[in-house]
């Protein structure tokens, strides 16, 4: 270093300063770039799923003054989270237009997932590359929109394992106390309760093991607080749940797990999902075992492992239930876990070639790959069913797209231009008070709120959703047949189901679903004695 007059020079001094903004600006840039392009992709690819238009009848019966409910004769809860329910009625205060209300509140979740990601990864380099795996995944992209709660578990699912990593990374010069941090843990572990049940086996093992690895952290009795505070919601939800609608689970789980199918038939079409997924959709699931098997044979950082293991829990649940019929979107969740640890693990690679190739690899992948989030055109479609699985976002896409909304006709047409929505609004504007429609989606939403729908596929139907399948059946629209008399029922109030013992359980139904009266003795043990199956015989019997 020079001395100049008995004084430090200042040419080195400058030097570092020049070299220190140099990186800054490089930084910022990476970052701007990374929400560029994650905008970017999500705004190309951004729709509304025809399912997604029954959670938005629910809301419109809220407002109409009808409750939280499908059909405005019966309290039923056909939407599967709680909690984005509560976020999409919350924004139908300010603006009537559901269809671009779910747009903004994904882009705005997603943009804060983004922003818990770069303080996760602390790199704006690896912040980059995340964005271009996630831009690779179908399964992952499509969700980010679509008008289901897939986006509000990334940014859960994010902010828990932001706080994760800190817990176990702890510096003791952190602004944030660790008692603070296991807080945060524990409340994104009841909040992902509220937005999906079965999110729960992903972030299961990590919290188990953030309670074993701090266990003298807290006494018993601050556990047990820190418990019931960070699962009041999830508590709360399910009583009100139990009282409101007669059971402590959305209707739609009813409809597709008690069907009566042998658990090997659904197992098996458990597999072909994730065959579906590796044919179409090839990387997600590339890039998921190789997060695994990375995660799995590291012998550092054990608490990543945890992640690891709810990863897999989340997998065996998902081919145990069969999968679903939306090519990609039950693998989204274990697919975001899967990104982060990936990075996590390679951004202790002191290998900056390895680094460099993953880059150029994902970025080759996203161009080349016959068709991905990056590369899928404005006007893409795809109505090709294999297995049972349909690539969704393909089969609505040129009616749904936000692309088709900016362009669409407004002179005197209502957005979307589809058969079913028409087929709603005729339906609505017609003398009939009932019909039976098994797609309920865009036709129940706009056929206004007065309308009963009956539908065959029992999301909707508390008497069809626990009744058993009879015949062939396809994941996700498992068919039960109407009974003889039903329709005459709800028409007339009257006894009027042909057979007797059907007729007998469909009476106690009402008196938990109908009743003007929540808290009546009859109806609150008719609850209770539905929730211990005192009245499935009757089901077998018919």
């Amino acid at each position: 270093m020079e001395i100049i007059s008995g004084q430090l020079s200042s040419k080195p001094l400058a030097s570092v300063k020049v070299i220190t903004m140099t990186f800054i600006k490089k930084s910022t840039l990476l970052y701007l770039l990374s929400l560029v392009v994650a905008i970017f992709v999500f705004l190309k690819n951004a729709w509304v799923s025809e399912d997604a238009y029954i959670l938005f009848r629910s809301i419109e019966q809220l407002f109409a003054g009808n409750g939280p409910v499908w059909n405005p004769h019966e309290r039923v809860q056909v939407f599967t989270s709680p909690l984005w329910f509560f976020v999409l009625s919350t924004v139908r205060i300010f603006s009537h237009n559901v269809y671009l209300n779910a747009i903004v509140v994904s882009l705005i979740l997603w943009i804060l997932t983004i922003d818990v990601l770069k303080k996760t990864f602390k790199s704006n380099v690896v912040l980059l590359t995340s964005i271009l795996l996630f831009s690779a995944s179908t399964g992952f992209y499509d969700y980010t929109s679509s008008g289901l709660e897939n986006v509000l578990a990334y940014f859960v699912i994010a902010v828990y394992i932001l706080n994760y990593t800190k817990l176990f990374t702890f510096d003791e010069d952190s602004k944030i106390p660790k008692e603070n941090l296991i807080w945060f843990i524990f409340i994104s572990f009841g909040l992902i309760l509220c937005v999906r049940h079965d999110l729960v086996l992903i972030l299961m093992p990590p919290t188990i093991y953030v309670v074993l690895k701090n266990w003298r952290f807290f006494s018993i009795k601050q556990w047990i607080t820190l418990s019931i505070i960070a699962l009041s919601p999830f508590i709360l939800w399910s009583l009100f749940s139990l009282i409101y609608y007669g059971f402590p689970f959305p209707n739609t789980a009813y409809a597709k797990l008690n069907t009566g199918i042998p658990q090997i038939e659904i197992f098996t079409q458990g597999l072909k999902y994730f065959i579906s997924s590796l044919k179409y959709d090839t990387g997600t699931l590339l890039v998921i075992t190789g997060s695994l098997v990375l995660n799995f044979f590291s012998s550092s950082e054990k608490y990543l492992k945890y992640l690891g293991y709810g990863v897999l829990l989340n997998l065996l649940y998902v081919g145990y239930v069969g999968g679903d019929f939306m090519q990609g979107r039950f693998l989204s969740y274990a697919y975001i876990v899967s990104v982060i640890l990936l990075l996590l693990r390679l951004d202790k690679i002191h290998f900056p070639k390895f680094k460099s190739l993953t880059f150029i690899a994902v970025s080759l992948y996203l161009v080349l790959y016959p068709h991905t989030a990056f590369n899928s055109p404005f006007n893409y479609e795809n109505k090709v069913i294999d297995m049972g699985i349909a690539d969704e976002r393909g089969f609505y896409f040129n009616e749904l797209s936000l692309y088709r909304y900016l362009l669409r006709d407004k002179k005197g047409k209502f957005f979307p231009a589809h058969s079913w929505a028409r087929n709603g609004y005729e339906f609505k504007e017609s003398s009939d008070r009932i019909t039976i429609v098994s797609t309920i989606g865009l036709f129940g939403y706009h056929s206004g709120t007065e309308k009963i729908i009956v539908d065959p596929h029992a999301l909707s139907d508390p008497l069809l959703a626990r009744m058993p399948v009879t015949g062939s059946w396809r994941i996700g629209h498992i068919t039960r047949k109407i009974p003889d008399g039903y329709v005459e029922n709800i028409i007339n109030g009257n006894e009027a189901i042909v057979n007797p013992q059907l007729n007998e359980f469909y009476k106690k139904l009402k008196i938990v679903t109908q009743n003007e009266k929540l808290f009546t003795q009859e109806r609150l043990k008719t609850i209770i004695l539905f929730n211990i199956s005192a009245y499935d015989h009757l089901l077998l019997a018919e």
